[in-house]
């Protein structure tokens, strides 16, 4: 289902002339690695990063500190921030950003362990949704990382 997926969304992306960058922190790169896993991903995968502390979110991505401090790394605002920052670093059209905690165990400020929120942003527009995903800290990374590149898909495809 995963590769299907990532070929889909490869494939889309080439017939419509996008491109695609990811910011990544708890998947620490996975998103990226399952899209160029793709022959072909070279015409349409720009850049990835993995923006893993708030500091290189906010340096990098241009996360407002403000928005960490109110809503916490681990939120939809935060999600959206990170994908629009790629999106003015990159270019790209499509850009696709996961903040999240993997676990082990709850974080100290409560957030459960496999809360995970993946933005996008399409052309200028940004959406965020938000997941609680189940099992061990690789499990929740792996599905966060299919739901990013689902994401993803769902943008380019919403219309068609």
């Amino acid at each position: 289902m995963m590769e299907t997926c990532n070929k889909e969304l490869v494939q889309k992306l080439k017939e419509k002339g996008l491109h695609i960058s990811t910011a990544e922190s708890c998947t620490g790169g996975l998103v990226a690695a399952s899209v160029v896993d793709v022959a072909g991903a070279s015409d349409v995968f720009e850049e990835g990063y993995v923006t893993y502390s708030n500091r290189v979110k906010e340096k990098l991505l241009s996360v407002l500190p403000e928005t960490i401090a109110e809503h916490t790394v681990v939120s939809s605002q935060v999600a959206k921030e990170m994908a629009v920052g790629t999106q003015k670093r990159t270019g790209s059209e499509l850009t696709v950003s996961v903040t999240g905690y993997a676990g082990p165990g709850d974080a100290e400020d409560g957030t459960k362990a496999g809360t995970v929120y993946i933005g996008t942003c399409f052309k200028g527009t940004a959406c965020a949704k938000g997941f609680l995903f189940e099992g061990d800290r690789k499990q929740v990374r792996q599905q966060a990382a299919k739901e990013a590149v689902r994401f993803a898909l769902e943008r380019i495809t919403e219309g068609e």
